[in-house]
């Protein structure tokens, strides 16, 4: 009987050693596949503070997964866990990235469309004090060059649009940063015609102003669909004033009972390229000094956050962009 109870217990330890061997060796393959993807290597230090360890790993260098040669099902379910975690901490580092770039590319255009009118008002300012200045008694005792109105006046209009385009610029960027701030929106029900129609008639004066007469087509019966109205006239009001820059004299606007809107007019600016660019931020037409991405930038935005989707196509020099509410 006790060689019965010995060989049992020696059994049960043996079982017991090989357990804890294997889950060693598991706890070990754990960590060195968590080395190789997190990079560990260049780790420059981990210290502990009051609010927890850092470790400063500079992120997920490779997207594998920990793979382990175990059976046991609790190491799986930690292995398959922790896969869990490192897909969400690559999707949060590659969202980082992708920030970190807008953002520079951001800086760049922003400075870049500050700069040109900028650069323009200091050489007009310095040609029209040249020309004020004419009308001055020289040192010579010659009589003074007479200063020509119509040069000083040609100036001084250049310099009113170099300042109106710095002054819609920075009114765009203000109303990009409220735009991004306010996450909450007020849905109710509406009307797609309506809201159409309204936006419209406050761009009617813009577009009559550039030549264009907008060709409208919508269904008889009311479109509906809950939406944020204000959020929604933003939308169609930064569409149109893009028309209004950039049409070339055209525009067409069609409401289908699907809650698909297109706006369209021919754009010999614009290029298939391009037009992939137009709803990125500070994105600059060539023909242009002005940014245009904010407001289709902004359109997009509200869009997506409405659960909607917008894009922009382009065929035979006419643009098109579709708004769709499903």
């Amino acid at each position: 009987m006790i060689y019965l109870i010995c060989a049992f217990f020696t059994a049960l330890a043996l079982f017991l050693a090989v357990r804890l061997f294997l889950l060693r060796k598991s706890i070990k393959e754990i960590c060195e596949e968590l080395t190789d993807i997190l990079g560990i290597d260049s780790v420059q230090g981990v210290y502990t503070n009051a609010q927890g360890v850092n470790t400063n790993v500079q992120g997920v260098h490779t997207n594998a997964l920990v793979t382990i040669s175990s059976g046991d099902r609790h190491i799986r379910r930690l292995a398959a866990q922790l896969n869990r975690q490192l897909s969400r901490l690559r999707s949060r580092q590659l969202k980082f990235e992708n920030g970190d770039r807008e953002l520079k590319e951001a800086i760049t255009n922003i400075s870049h469309d500050l700069r040109t009118p900028l650069t323009a008002m200091s050489g007009y300012l310095e040609l029209l004090q040249k020309e004020l200045e004419a009308g001055k008694a020289s040192d010579d005792g010659l009589p003074p060059s007479p200063a020509s109105p119509e040069k000083s006046a040609r100036y001084l209009a250049i310099l009113q649009n170099r300042l109106d385009t710095m002054k819609q610029l920075t009114e765009e960027l203000f109303r990009y940063s409220i735009v991004l701030s306010v996450q909450e929106e007020k849905p109710e029900t509406l009307s797609l015609n309506r809201v159409l129609e309204d936006s419209l008639m406050a761009a009617w004066s813009n577009l009559e102003q550039r030549g264009i007469t907008p060709v409208i087509s919508m269904p008889q019966a009311s479109v509906t669909r809950r939406l944020d109205p204000s959020a929604l006239s933003r939308i169609f009001a930064n569409i149109l004033s893009n028309a209004v820059k950039y049409s070339d004299g055209d525009l067409q606007v069609t409401l289908t009972e699907s809650g698909a809107i297109t706006f369209s007019n021919h754009a010999a600016a614009l290029t298939p390229v391009t037009v992939k660019k137009l709803f990125d931020r500070f994105y600059t037409v060539e023909s242009s000094s002005v940014s245009t991405g904010l407001g289709l930038s902004i359109a997009r935005l509200l869009t997506e956050r409405m659960g909607g989707s917008i894009d922009a196509g382009y065929e035979e020099g006419e643009l098109h962009i579709i708004v769709q509410f499903p």
